[in-house]
């Protein structure tokens, strides 16, 4: 079955906005009351579960009321230096949104001291670029963004969020507890600036404001769950009538069943499904849906299996096949090879790679694909 070419595909894969932000109402509107209350948060959830698109929405939101906003990705973060130059960026981005040619550059003017500013015009388009200053070290940049923001958000009587995403790959930096020290300095001067600390890797990221570290205490708490079938099932309904197509309510159903509620997946296995329906989804199309999924999503999850041990490697399968409140249980373990020792020791591997959760009393696979994955491949052929 063909695609429309009249028509693009309805189902968004990437960040969300608009039509295509599916509910979350009840968490943006708590993401955005705690930040207008001047608070900051810790949102957390599994990965693609929305939080960027989420974050991103309050940003607008916020923006809308005045508000100073900053978005800063750390997903991909190597070094101290890597971190400030981000931040920087970041900060800089925020101050100019909205802003001309000529008021980005007066409201930069002398606010930094350990960066120099660049500005570019070509064609009419300004493009903006910021270096440290020689000499100047990457705790004293870091210093001097932190003591910069508050600046000018005091002198022009603003308030301001900063988003912080995949916040917790700061830990991963050999320089962390130095950059969780500086940060929680500044954080804790600026009054008029809420932080939202978002982050997928949930053990890293509760551990970074846990006891004894500098961020304990100073932040609410957040957490993402599944958007629920009765949002879900009505959206994908809409989204195959808007374009022409008919998706069943019982269809729409086994649709979010068959991704397990995982955001990301049944927005993907629909887009796969609305790709493949002519007229009306049926449930041959689902299932071969599914298994078009499966293999696409099959080089990441390779890739994921191929960087653990074996030990690990026979836990994440254990609990992919049978998922357990007793993973050291006796029978449990021998049933499938493993050591209480090494299935403890696997399990806090695991958690922290936010490969496996505890739900419901029992610890399972997080990512439903992975668990299909590894249930339909065997031990022996992955």
């Amino acid at each position: 079955m063909q695609r429309s070419s009249r028509t693009s595909n309805p189902f968004i894969t990437t960040v969300a906005d608009g039509a295509d932000f599916c509910d979350r109402t009840k968490e943006l509107a708590q993401l955005e009351n705690l930040v207008l209350s001047g608070q900051s948060v810790v949102l957390s959830s599994p990965r693609r579960y929305g939080k960027t698109s989420l974050t991103r929405r309050a940003i607008v939101l916020l923006h809308e009321q005045d508000f100073l906003t900053v978005y800063a990705d750390f997903f991909s973060v190597l070094s101290e230096q890597d971190f400030v130059m981000k931040l920087a960026r970041a900060v800089i981005a925020g101050i100019g949104r909205g802003a001309s040619p000529s008021s980005f550059k007066k409201r930069l003017t002398n606010l930094f001291g350990s960066f120099t500013v660049t500005f570019t015009v070509r064609q009419n388009e300004m493009s903006v670029s910021a270096a440290m200053t020689p000499g100047t070290s990457p705790a004293a940049g870091l210093d001097d963004i932190m003591a910069s923001l508050l600046s000018y958000v005091q002198k022009n009587h603003r308030k301001a969020c900063c988003v912080f995403d995949e916040f917790q790959e700061i830990s991963t930096l050999p320089e962390s507890k130095r950059i969780e020290g500086t940060l929680r300095e500044h954080i804790s001067m600026q009054k008029d600036v809420s932080f939202v600390y978002v982050g997928s890797r949930r053990q890293l990221l509760m551990d970074m404001f846990g006891k004894n570290r500098p961020f304990y205490g100073s932040s609410t708490f957040l957490t993402l769950d599944r958007i629920g079938s009765a949002d879900f099932v009505p959206y994908i309904v809409q989204k195959f009538s808007n374009t022409g197509k008919t998706c069943s309510p019982a269809m729409a159903s086994a649709i979010y069943d068959r991704a397990a509620g995982y955001p990301i997946y049944v927005q993907e296995l629909a887009g796969i499904i609305w790709n493949m329906t002519e007229t009306a989804c049926t449930d041959e199309i689902i299932d071969a849906a599914w298994n078009k999924l499966i293999h696409s999503e099959t080089s990441f999850l390779q890739a994921t299996w191929m960087g653990l041990t074996p030990v690990q490697r026979r836990a994440l399968n254990s609990l992919a096949i049978d998922p357990t409140a007793q993973p050291l249980a006796h029978e449990y373990l021998q049933q499938y090879g493993l050591s209480a020792s090494g299935m403890a020791k696997a399990m806090k591997t695991l958690e922290v790679l936010d490969l496996i959760e505890r739900e419901q009393k029992e610890w399972r696979l997080v990512d439903p694909v992975m668990a299909v994955w590894i249930r339909d491949a065997g031990t022996d052929t992955i």
